[in-house]
């Protein structure tokens, strides 16, 4: 798997996504409500930033950096995401940030900066 090309096995991961909606969709009958949400073009201009830039761009990189990287440090990494978030959502949603988080942020940054040394 070292070898493997991140992109194709994100690729992979997608087409099983895909497949396994498809029957979940079809058991449950819920063809009709998805093509009507195709027209709702303002949610499928984000839903597709979204998918492209999480599902296959990030995970692709993900896996490119395993590849190029330590593993440890790459998934030191990649767990800190939603840490970096938290400054995203102060300043540009202007969502309330807790004590708690706060002090997870640091508690966890202080972590991967000793894993670091």
């Amino acid at each position: 798997m070292a070898d493997y090309d991140p992109f194709a096995a994100t690729q992979i991961r997608i087409i099983a996504g895909i497949v396994g909606f498809a029957l979940i969709f079809t058991v449950k009958g819920h063809w009709p409500k998805f093509i009507k949400a195709f027209e709702r073009k303002d949610a499928m201009a984000s839903l597709s930033i979204g998918s492209f830039f999480g599902p296959f761009l990030g995970i692709s990189l993900s896996l490119y950096a395993v590849q190029k990287i330590n593993p440890g440090v790459a998934s030191t990494l990649i767990s800190i995401t939603p840490i970096l978030l938290i400054p995203y959502a102060f300043f540009f949603k202007r969502e309330k940030v807790t004590l708690k988080e706060i002090i997870g942020t640091v508690v966890v940054l202080t972590g991967v900066g000793i894993m670091f040394m």
